[in-house]
C-alpha cells in the first residue's frame, strides 16, 4: 500500500485501550513500560546507594536492549511509518541520540556522588522520547488494518517498502 495522501493519524492517548486493535498492534507499548520500571530501578538503586559497579552492570545489560529495541525501530518501524504514513521519524531519532549522550553521562559518572543524578537526567529524556515516540507510532499502528500490521510483523523492511512503492 502507498502512502496514504490524508497523512498520519491521530488518535488521543486516552481512546488507545479502547480501540478494536489494542493491544494486539500495540507492542511496543509492553517494552516501553519495562523500560520505564528499569529506569527507576537503578534511580532507586542509586538513591539507596548501590555501587556503582553493580548500577553500573544492571544499566549496561538494560542499555544492550534498548539499543536492540532502538536498531529494530531505526531500521523497520521507523522507515515503515514514514513510507506509509508520511510521518516523520527525525524526532523520535533524535531522542535516540538525546539518550545515547545521557547514557555516556550515565557511565562517566559510576563512580561519583553525581550517578543519581545523571540516572535521573537520563530518566528525564526516556520519558519524553518514549511519549514523543508513543504518540507518534501508536495511533499510526492501530490505524492499519489487521491484514497489514501481520504483513508488517512478517515481512522485513525491503519487501515491505517495494511492495508500497509497487
Amino acid at each position: 500500500m502507498p502512502h496514504d495522501p490524508s497523512g498520519p493519524p491521530t488518535l488521543p492517548r486516552s481512546q488507545w485501550r479502547t480501540h478494536a486493535r489494542f493491544p494486539r498492534q500495540t507492542l511496543l507499548l509492553q517494552g516501553h513500560a519495562s523500560f520505564r520500571r528499569t529506569s527507576q530501578a537503578l534511580i532507586d538503586s542509586a538513591a539507596r546507594g548501590a555501587s556503582g559497579s553493580s548500577i553500573g552492570w544492571m544499566f549496561r545489560a538494560w542499555k544492550g536492549a534498548m539499543h536492540s529495541h532502538e536498531h529494530y525501530e531505526e531500521s523497520k518501524l521507523y522507515p515503515y511509518l514514514e513510507a506509509r504514513w508520511g510521518l516523520s521519524m527525525a524526532p523520535a531519532q533524535a531522542g535516540h541520540e538525546l539518550l545515547s549522550e545521557r547514557e555516556a553521562d550515565v557511565l562517566a559518572n559510576l563512580r561519583t556522588e553525581s550517578l543519581e543524578h545523571a540516572l535521573r537526567a537520563h530518566d528525564a529524556v526516556l520519558q519524553a522520547h518514549l511519549d514523543l515516540e508513543e504518540e507518534l507510532v501508536i495511533p499510526a499502528l492501530l490505524a492499519l488494518e489487521p491484514h497489514e500490521f501481520e504483513d508488517y510483523i512478517h515481512s522485513d523492511i525491503r519487501g515491505l517498502l517495494q511492495r508500497m512503492a509497487g
